[in-house]
Order: C-alpha cells, then structure tokens, then sequence
C-alpha cells in the first residue's frame, strides 16, 4: 500500500476491509503509524545511497537502463537522471514532442521534473525536435506588470494571438508584425514582453512550421493531465526511496493500460460511425482506436 502511495491511516482502513473487522487486522492506526515511522529511520541518512544503488542495480540487470547523477563538494545528492528501455522505445517511436513539468517534492526541496510524451493512443532513441514547458506561473505575474487594461483588452488579444498563432507567417513577417503590435499598443518598453520576444525561436509557432505538432502548442490540458497523474505520486513529506516505489508502480500503471489500448486497437473491431463505411473500415484496420474516434464523432 505504501507502493500506492497510501498513508499509514487509510491502509489501516483497507486492512480492516479486506480481513472483514478492525478487531481481526492485529494492531491499530497507532501501529501503523509507528511501523511507517521505523521505516523512515531505518532508510535515515543512508536515503539517495539506496536509491542510486538500487538504479545501479537496475543497470546491471537491464543493460539498456541508463542513469547518471552528481553531487555537491560533501558528497550530498543533487540531481538524479533515470530512464528504462521502455522509455526509451515510446520516445523513439512517438517521441517527436516532450512536455517537461516541475514538482516541487521531498523533504530535501528538491524537485521532480518528468519528461513525457505522447504515444500512439494518445495517453501520456532520437532527441525530441519539440519540448514543451507550462509557462503559467510566469504569465501569472505578467497579468499585473503588462496591466489590466491590456489583459482585458479585446483588440489587443485579437492582435497579438493573430500574430503568435499564424503559423503560415515566415519568421522576419512575424517580427515585423509583433514589432507593430506593441508599438500600437505602447508596450515596447515592457521588459518581461521584451525578454519573451528575445526567447521568440524557443516558443514561437512559426519556428516550427516544418514540425508536425498536432496542435499541442494551443492548449495547457496535456499539462493539465501530466500534473493529475504525477501529482498523485509526489509527496512534499516523502524520502527518496519511498517515491522511487511510487513512481515505478505508477509507470507500471501506465505501460499496462498501453498494453491493453493496443491490444484493443489490433483485436477488437471499432464501431462503424460515418457515411463512408468502407473508407471508416480500411482505417480502422490502420489507426488505433482513439484517432479513429477523434475523427468519426
């Protein structure tokens, strides 16, 4: 349970539930909480020495296993880099783009940043050609240095998404019509939009107008669902052995229920919805299930 990332408390619970009565699990909440406690001394300062030598020992049993990480001038754990062979299959099958996230974890304040992307079933080798990062704290603070005005400004919305977004312009018409924007609006000056507009190549959708997106620059809800299914598995109270146990059981989730989408999309036959069965048939035979679905509703 602890693997789930269940407290001592609802474990307890559990336990009475599947041994049918509290007075039949053998101990209490106390108990539990103790037990939980003596786990936690027993893994003490010795906490990042198991965790990199259980990924050791990981890489000597899976020679495709990969991982690296350094340390500070006493010998204390800074930064820790893993990734599994299966992985390392999905990145390079569907791997063209990355979304990087930040979770502030453990009792060290040290923070977990998962590289994911998307595969087949559009569920969560080669270098991605795109990463994307959620840049909303950010624009939190920009809505009162730029102003209200200009936040709940139509026209300036109009302009400016007109110009971010259209991705049929080259480059040099981009900068030229951004350049135009903000001095219609008198924002050159801005520094936070002076500094974005500097990062322009990192971000801007007309850099990757040769790159097949899918369009996952419009929309914060791939964030969104990785901040759902990650957050379940950070724990600001939690070692760093305890959240290698919730990770890997929560990765295993996550290859199972790809292994049953592909099992489905190759075995089990999709529902015929449009006009055009026989083209409808052809493409189910193709596609998975989940991009037959998105073009047939």
């Amino acid at each position: 349970m602890a693997k789930l990332n269940m407290g001592p408390v609802k474990a307890f619970s559990i336990m009475k539930t599947i041994f049918s009565g509290f007075e039949k699990v053998g101990s209490n909440k106390v108990d539990f909480k103790n037990y939980k406690r003596q786990i936690n001394l027993f893994i003490g300062e010795y906490d990042a020495k198991m965790v990199v030598r259980y990924l050791h020992e990981k890489k000597q049993s899976q020679p495709n296993f990969s991982y690296n990480y350094f340390t500070d001038d006493d010998y204390r754990l800074k930064g820790l880099f893993w990734c599994d062979d299966q992985c390392k299959l999905l990145v390079a099958f569907s791997g063209l783009t990355i979304y990087v996230l930040l979770f502030f974890v453990f009792k060290y304040s040290m923070v977990f940043v998962p590289s994911t992307c998307i595969d087949n079933h559009h569920c969560v080798g080669d270098q991605p050609k795109v990463v994307l990062t959620d840049q909303d704290p950010t624009m939190k603070k920009t809505i009162s240095v730029v102003g209200i005005r200009l936040y709940n400004s139509t026209d300036f919305k109009e302009c400016i998404c007109g110009v971010v977004w259209m991705d049929i312009l080259t480059p040099e018409e981009f900068e030229s019509c951004c350049e135009k924007v903000m001095e219609e609006f008198n924002i050159v000056d801005n520094d936070w939009l002076s500094d974005i507009f500097a990062l322009r190549e990192s971000w801007i959708l007309t850099y990757y107008r040769i790159e097949f997106l899918l369009g996952h620059m419009r929309t914060t809800s791939r964030f969104e669902s990785e901040n759902h299914f990650f957050g379940q598995i950070c724990n600001a109270k939690s070692t760093l052995v305890e959240f290698m146990a919730h990770y890997e059981t929560a990765i295993e989730a996550q290859c199972h229920k790809h292994r049953k989408n592909d099992h489905e999309s190759r075995y089990k036959c999709s529902e015929l919805k449009s006009n055009y069965r026989v083209l409808e048939s052809q493409a189910s035979k193709i596609y998975t299930k989940k991009k037959i679905s998105r073009y047939t509703n």
